[in-house]
């Protein structure tokens, strides 16, 4: 069995309760988000603006109905009130003719003067009667009740003069009113009489009455908006405005959300109930879905101790047929050690005693496991960390040099450190070791040591392709490996050692590639 296997195989003990946590699904959790005090005012806002938007829906359609049905009214009424003066006019003027024939049976212009005269005194102020004596083909004024200038026969005179019958006529402009031509004399027509009797009142009164009739719309109106408003506050307003106040609180989960009271007309309470029911049965379900996450949590962590027991008891079995080997290995390279040294072979002497050191680490290893059932306790010394890098990296020097990938010693001042070389040689040669299976031929590996803020470190960089975002999101935990024949436990176990040492293993930020970083605490020594 291979050492780094032998030393990572206790490592699952102590990582289990990492293991099992990264493990247990997520149990759904409910926050309040951001800005649910901000719903809760919009919410709130909502209704309000529902009953003013009504009210001003309301105004309009109430100012349009109530100006248009004043409109409508005060046109009949006008076309009524201008028929009765049409026909006023129409009497007027016909009674007005009988006296003047009486008067002038025959045309006498003096008889018509007086009687036209006389008539004035007594006239109706909005009328105006002009007399027009036939002069041949030609009609001439002779009489007026009107105070100014008379006026000249318009051809209505003249057609009601040859056709013998009463005009009627609708003025229009400055001076409106109706017009009435009757043709005088019995047998043979010898004038025509014009009545004129102005409008110009019943328009005034028009005026006022659609003015009245406008502000009365428009208070009506008014009055509308504002019932509507109130009653849709209360109908309306209310209660939606308390179904979206609970509704905006359960944004963050239906645990603590308050239920929506029932209030307002019948189909809000039957809202409200309906919505409570969802909010009970969705409480429900997240109460049964963190029952079962829960389940499947502690299933898991079964699942991840029954895996620690059978480890450990593997580990136990094979560290009692490892440790006899060992100690037959570790004595025959005393031997070949002693041998190489009366050849005076240095270079060979070196490499067995660097062999030498390691068997007898892991055979340390693998007498704690036998006896205490974890790791040796640190053996805590003062020990420059580049020597501990240095002897690393001539024991891998072997497998760089199979796998094309260089790998140096940045050079850096003395860095002492108090730490247990054993178990700082195990993490290096974890790190190692997984670069060295991560990077292609021509790739390089760098460490630096060195000293930030008392404490001391260990820098272990490569210039490969990095970690997938798969690997980045499983890092440390115990049996999770993107390798074919990895097993997981390499970073676990390293990280458990660097605390075990009063440090820590911790990923830097690279641009390239992978930095790891192995803290330690620094020694008095400087």
């Amino acid at each position: 069995m291979r050492d780094t296997e032998v030393a990572e195989l206790d490592a699952a003990t102590a990582a289990s309760a990492d293991s099992a946590e990264s493990a247990r699904p997520s149990i759904p959790v409910f926050y309040e988000p951001a800005g649910t005090a901000e719903a809760d005012t919009e919410w709130a806002g909502q209704p309000m603006g529902l009953p003013r938007r009504l009210a001003f829906l309301t105004a309009l359609m109430a100012v349009l109905l109530v100006l248009g049905a004043t409109e409508i009214a005060l046109s009949w009424s006008a076309r009524t009130r201008l028929e009765d003066f049409r026909l006023e006019s129409v009497a007027l003027a016909n009674t007005l003719a009988s006296l003047l024939v009486r008067a002038a049976p025959t045309g006498n212009a003096a008889n018509l003067t007086q009687s036209i005269e006389g008539w004035a005194r007594h006239r109706i102020t909005e009328s105006q009667a002009t007399v027009y004596l036939a002069r041949g083909s030609m009609l001439a004024p002779i009489a007026s009740s009107g105070t100014g200038p008379v006026r000249p026969p318009d051809p209505g005179a003249y057609s009601a003069l040859t056709r013998r019958n009463t005009g009627v006529h609708l003025l229009a402009g400055p001076d409106p009113g109706w017009q009435v031509l009757v043709p005088l004399g019995a047998a043979r027509p010898y004038g025509v009489l014009e009545v004129r009797v102005s409008t110009r009142r019943l328009q005034d009164w028009a005026r006022q009455e659609r003015q009245r009739a406008y502000l009365l719309a428009l208070l009506s109106a008014l009055l509308v908006a504002l019932g509507v408003a109130v009653l849709t506050a209360r109908w309306v307003g209310r209660p939606l405005a308390a179904i979206g106040s609970a509704m905006a609180r359960a944004h963050g989960g239906t645990k603590g959300s308050p239920p929506a009271p029932e209030i307002g007309p019948p189909e809000f309470r039957e809202l409200a109930r309906r919505y409570n029911r969802l909010r009970e049965a969705l409480t429900a379900r997240e109460q049964e879905s963190a029952a079962r996450a829960m389940l499947l949590s502690l299933e898991e962590r079964a699942r991840g101790f029954d895996r620690i027991a059978l480890v450990h008891e593997t580990a136990a079995a094979f560290a009692h047929e490892i440790g006899t080997p060992l100690n037959t290995m570790s004595g025959h390279l005393k031997l070949l050690r002693d041998d190489l040294a009366g050849l005076q072979d240095e270079g060979a002497v070196d490499r067995v005693r660097l062999l030498l050191a390691q068997v007898d680490r892991v055979a340390g290893i693998v007498r704690a496991a036998l006896q205490r059932g974890t790791w040796p306790r640190p053996y805590v010394q003062t020990i420059e960390l580049g020597e501990i890098v240095s002897r690393m990296l001539r024991f891998l020097e072997p497998a760089f040099s199979d796998a094309g990938v260089r790998a140096r010693l940045l050079p850096s001042p003395p860095v002492f450190a108090s730490c247990d070389p054993a178990l700082v040689e195990q993490i290096l040669l974890n790190l190692l070791k997984n670069a060295i299976e991560a990077l292609s031929p021509a790739n390089s590996v760098g460490v630096v040591c060195g000293r930030e803020d008392a404490v001391t470190f260990i820098d272990i960089f490569d210039d490969g392709p990095g970690l997938d975002p798969e690997a980045e999101a499983h890092l440390f935990r115990p049996f999770s490996s993107t390798k074919v024949h990895g097993n997981g436990l390499g970073l676990s176990v390293s990280r458990q050692l660097a605390r075990m040492l009063g440090g820590d293993l911790v990923r830097m930020p690279s641009p390239r590639g992978v930095r790891w970083r192995l803290t330690l605490p620094e020694s008095g020594r400087v």
